[in-house]
């Protein structure tokens, strides 16, 4: 987090849960970063992230990565109420300007970059941290 800061850039987190759901996970612990409740995917939409198939995430890979996991203590929890298992996520760099600068968009729900690759995204693009917002 201190090298995103260091260039002037906020990280946040866009979630499908409803407000609620999300109160409920923050009552648990605190977040480094503001969470956003994004129910009706609108932004998801924005962003061109799309939904996978059954199909595709009853792999055999993507059950073994969801395996792994586990056996590192990890917890897969249900879906929610409301919420869409098939939504896929992403890790997007936007400008303040509003440009897309770097997008990741997941091809299973397993599927995200790590931290190094953000970092490496970051310092590749030009970013004017003068004009960044503030959340």
């Amino acid at each position: 987090m201190d090298e995103f800061r260091a260039r002037g850039v906020n990280v946040i987190a866009i979630s499908m849960s409803r407000p609620e759901t999300l109160a409920r996970y923050l009552a648990a612990g605190a977040m480094p970063i503001p969470l956003f409740a994004d129910p009706d995917r609108q932004v998801y939409a924005a962003l061109e992230l799309t939904r996978t198939s059954w199909a595709k995430l009853l792999r055999p890979t993507v059950i073994w990565k969801y395996l792994k996991l586990i056996a590192r203590g990890g917890k897969v929890r249900p879906v929610p109420k409301g919420e869409d298992a098939l939504q896929l996520g992403g890790d997007i760099l936007i400008a303040a300007d509003g440009r897309i600068l770097w997008a990741y968009r997941g091809v299973d729900p397993t599927d995200r970059p790590t931290v190094d690759e953000l970092l490496r995204a970051l310092r590749e693009q030009v970013i004017d941290n003068r004009a960044a917002p503030t959340y």
